[in-house]
């Protein structure tokens, strides 16, 4: 078993180090003043061996010409499981192939739609928003080419197709740029980041950044930083002390006051549309995407397993976190995870659980089995199993050995879950797994 465990390792970490990022390289242009936002991106190492290949992007945001290695080709474009987005489907000849040597050149005009009150709202059909002097575009806006990621038969949530940037953005109407994550930048700025971490934020508008200790705040007034402080203050605490490691990156939280509604929480960048201020967001928030930003600044998820692993974790971690601190959302939670877990006929639901690497569930179950102080050491030699560079199940099976009494029970559950892995790594689930409880 330990030596099929070694091989099976290795034959994980060829396939991961035989991968390569794939990267974005773009020029923006913006124009509050006419509303509209164009670009020309050039997408490089695709992992793709193909010759068709698809990407998502918003309505709105029209492609006026596609190259393939310099040479202009045609697409085709669709509304197909795509909210207020197209998708197209680069089109080439028998002869020629889509590998990851290629470079894909698209080029977009687009314009987005300024809504500064209710009645405004009510026109928004999935335009990029424009209030109060900022305009702001998130992951469901699709402001830039996402690729439909066919090589995998994974959910975009498990799986996304995500990119090393480095974007050029102008905005002579802008007082400030915000890409990505980190601080906004003036008009002209070269927004860059040589790390696959997630989808990309736009701001663009009247950017005003302060830096806090725990977090950094764009258009958050003065007098409300200390309560979303203390906030950060036990959210990050809470995820230091459960995993033993510390986060240097700090979340970016961006209050954007807009009458339609657009909250959303993307790795390290947390957006407030409501009218004032909420604290309450960041408890949302730790729900997975602060947790799994945390648990991911320290882990860098190389491949499908990593990212699946995380995936689990931050769910454990949303269920810890409420136990403490709110119970009755917790109880429900629970009470949700534990019917769905157990239902003999599998439901929606419990596919989407499945969908997991290691279910929210699974990992109570392991606690109910070795107690809390012996699980929270289990997590805490997790992390630095995983700090030290070991891959997702390696540091799960060597986390397990270090349990200090072992059962019958306790074995048979980790070859259940070491089954899992296995299997996850040649026949992922193809289910969505955001859900909100």
């Amino acid at each position: 078993m330990r030596i099929a465990l070694l091989l099976f390792l290795f034959l994980i970490t060829q396939f991961t180090s035989a991968q390569k990022l794939s990267r974005l390289n773009g020029d923006l242009t913006i124009s509050l003043e006419d509303e509209t936002i164009d670009a020309t991106y050039k997408i490089t190492n695709l992992p793709i061996d193909t010759q068709t290949l698809s990407f998502r992007l918003n309505e709105y945001i029209k492609v006026d010409a596609i190259y393939l290695n310099g040479d202009r080709i045609a697409s085709s474009k669709v509304p197909q499981n795509c909210d207020d987005c197209l998708i197209y489907t680069v089109l080439v000849g028998c002869e020629i192939e889509i590998n990851p040597q290629s470079e894909l050149k698209i080029v977009t005009r687009g314009t987005f739609k300024r809504f500064e009150n209710s009645k405004d709202a009510k026109r928004y059909k999935g335009q990029l928003v424009y209030s109060n002097g900022v305009l702001r575009a998130g992951n469901t806006d699709k402001w830039y080419p996402e690729i439909v990621n066919k090589s995998s038969n994974i959910s975009d949530y498990m799986n996304p197709f995500i990119y090393t940037y480095s974007i050029t953005a102008n905005c002579d109407t802008c007082d400030k740029i915000y890409i990505g994550k980190g601080k906004p930048q003036p008009s002209g700025s070269v927004f860059i980041n040589n790390e696959v971490e997630g989808d990309l934020i736009l701001l663009a508008g009247d950017l005003d950044y302060h830096t806090g200790k725990y977090a950094n705040y764009i258009n958050v007034p003065e007098k409300d930083i200390p309560q979303l402080e203390a906030k950060f203050a036990k959210t990050r605490g809470f995820l230091k002390d459960l995993t033993q490691v510390s986060d240097t990156d700090k979340v970016v939280y961006a209050q954007i006051s807009s009458p339609v509604y657009g909250n959303e929480s993307t790795y390290n960048t947390i957006i407030n549309t409501a009218q004032n201020v909420d604290s309450d967001k960041i408890d949302y928030a730790i729900k997975e995407s602060d947790a799994y930003y945390y648990l991911a600044s320290n882990f860098k998820p190389e491949n499908q397993l990593d990212k699946m692993l995380l995936q689990s974790l931050a769910k454990y971690v949303q269920l810890k976190y409420l136990k403490k601190y709110n119970p009755n959302q917790y109880n429900s939670l629970n009470s949700y995870l534990t019917k769905n877990a157990v239902a003999t006929t599998p439901t929606t639901d419990q596919t989407r659980l499945q969908a997991l690497l290691i279910t929210p569930e699974q990992f109570v179950d392991l606690e109910n089995a070795i107690g809390e102080v012996e699980m929270s050491r289990f997590i805490s030699n997790m992390f630095q199993n995983l700090k030290v560079g070991k891959r997702s199940l390696q540091a799960f099976t060597d986390s397990m050995n270090q349990i200090t009494e072992r059962t019958d029970y306790i074995n048979q559950l980790e070859k259940e879950l070491v089954n899992q892995f296995e299997m996850r790594s040649i026949t992922p689930v193809s289910e969505e797994v955001i859900t909100e409880y």
